[in-house]
């Protein structure tokens, strides 16, 4: 792999969280003002879109940590995530099929988890409580009406990105894996 994308995809993510919790607090010191619940920001929803696989792990350290490392944490968690992805995308352009554990059990486990976190968004995106939950959250009415549409498209395609591809390619490692006695060879 070259190692420009292995490491520029993480440190690109990682930019992108940063800027987007900068952009989220400001919007929360500003929202503040007028309203004392008002959920949020849409700038910490994209950035739970576009890191769909970590929000669920999140949820187990965000209340028992300070706020400080909870957001060292969650930025870690999504350079980690676009290092695997980094990783993927290699190992599916030489072997076609994933980077994920060789012992037959652990991947097995593995790749019914992802695949049941991509059946989860897809869920979501598919029920319509995300999009509704968004338009009726009482910070959300702050935003002009046309700023509404576009931010739930990108939000909506992020998720259904990560639904697809979390079933298509760990489904299919699933398939070879339980179909085959060693799982990393083709």
């Amino acid at each position: 792999m070259r190692a420009k994308l292995k490491y520029s995809l993480p440190a690109a993510q990682m930019a992108l969280a940063v800027a987007l919790i900068w952009q989220s607090q400001i919007w929360y010191e500003a929202v503040l003002r007028v309203s004392d619940m008002p959920g949020p920001s849409p700038a910490f929803t994209l950035l739970i879109a576009v890191n769909a696989p970590i929000a669920l792990p999140r949820t187990l350290w965000f209340r028992h940590v300070s706020y400080p490392w909870d957001t060292l944490t969650l930025i870690a968690a999504v350079g980690l995530l676009w290092y695997w992805v980094a990783l993927n995308v290699d190992s599916w352009h030489k072997r076609k099929t994933v980077f994920m554990f060789a012992w037959k059990p652990l991947r097995l486990a593995g790749d019914l988890a992802l695949i049941a976190l991509g059946a989860f968004w897809g869920f979501v995106c598919l029920q319509g409580e995300f999009t509704v939950r968004s338009l009726t959250a009482a910070g959300f009415g702050l935003f002009h009406p046309w700023l509404r549409t576009p931010f739930l498209i990108a939000v909506v395609v992020c998720l259904l990105v990560w639904s697809v591809t979390l079933i298509y390619f760990l489904g299919r490692d699933l398939i070879q894996c339980a179909y085959s006695k060693n799982p990393t060879s083709r």
